[in-house]
Order: C-alpha cells, then structure tokens, then sequence
C-alpha cells in the first residue's frame, strides 16, 4: 500500500513539475531513478530496511506540525506567530523527503489558487509558511526562489500588512509566476 502510494506521488509531482515547466534533467532523472528503484524492489525488503526511517521521518513531521498548531492557537498577534514559526522552521532540518513534501504542497498550494484563499486560519498560513520557510534548505535554486515569494505573499496576507489584492501581492505571484515558466 505504502509502496503504490509513494510511486503515484512520485509519478504526480513529476507530472505537476513538468506542466509547469520547473523540472531540470537531473530532476527528472533522479524521479525516473526513484520510481524504477521502487519498481525494483521487493514489497517486504523496502519496508523493513525503511521502516525506521519512516518512522524517524513521520516523527519530525508530527514534531513540526505539532509545534505550528501550537503557535496558531496560541495568543500571540499574527506577527508574533509569523515570527515564531519562521525561528522554528529556520532551525528546523528537514529531510530530502521532507523538502520533496514541502516543495509538492506549495506548489499544488499555489497553482489551486488556495494559498491566500483564508488568511485568517492560522494552522494552514502558518503550516504554508514553515513550509516555504524549509524549502530555503532545496538543492535546486528555483525551488528556493519560489518558496521565498510564496512565503512573502503567506506573512503578508496573514499578518495583516497586505490583502490579497494588493499590487504587492500581485507583484510577487507575478514572480511566482516567472519561477515557475523560466525553470532557472
């Protein structure tokens, strides 16, 4: 079950990545090395030599979304909030895994046009904002310059200090844009 999951995510972020013209050829070919490895091998050898990082894996995972649901219910302004989570997820160390997760949810965040759709739930501005934060630890440079204006447009919004139609806002969904089609 875990196995056919992990290579229709695989297969999905490879096709979203390639509609949206981000993909580099080693990306492409280490997906294309990822999904025949695991084509490859045996159901039973792969889970029990991933279990534990699994395990390790799903733990930091819980740790981190823990940690922001916390800080969205806590009393604390937007600002402070916004703060808090960018110290956490900056001091956070996520793994390859992680960063391909972070990578998929602002990107399906953003082409659903969801991102800014409720600035005022906390867990998900402050959950899209860790996120971006982390992809600053992404080996590929458009990654990161795409994760930064996401982030941008997330603090924003969900501290109050633009709307979500602002000529700000727009400038940076146009760089969103940009990052996207121009695949640096």
């Amino acid at each position: 079950m875990k196995k056919s999951i992990l290579v229709l995510s695989i297969l999905v972020l490879s096709s979203l990545i390639s509609a949206c013209n981000v993909t580099k050829t080693e990306e492409t070919k280490q997906v294309s090395t990822a999904v025949s490895q695991i084509e490859n091998t045996d159901v039973v050898t792969d889970e029990a030599s991933t279990t534990g990082s699994v395990e390790q894996t799903e733990q930091a995972a819980i740790d981190w979304q823990t940690s922001v649901n916390e800080l969205a219910k806590s009393d604390q302004s937007p600002t402070e909030k916004a703060e808090a989570t960018e110290k956490l997820a900056r001091e956070y160390n996520p793994t390859t895994e992680e960063l391909e997760e972070f990578k998929y949810h602002v990107l399906q965040e953003f082409m659903s046009f969801n991102y800014l759709k409720d600035g005022s739930n906390a867990e998900y501005m402050l959950s899209n904002l860790f996120q971006s934060i982390a992809l600053e630890h992404h080996d590929v440079h458009v990654v990161r310059d795409f994760a930064l204006a996401f982030y941008h447009n997330t603090k924003n919004v969900f501290t109050g200090v633009e709307e979500m139609d602002s000529d700000r806002v727009k400038a940076y969904e146009e760089q969103l844009y940009k990052d996207l089609n121009d695949g640096k």
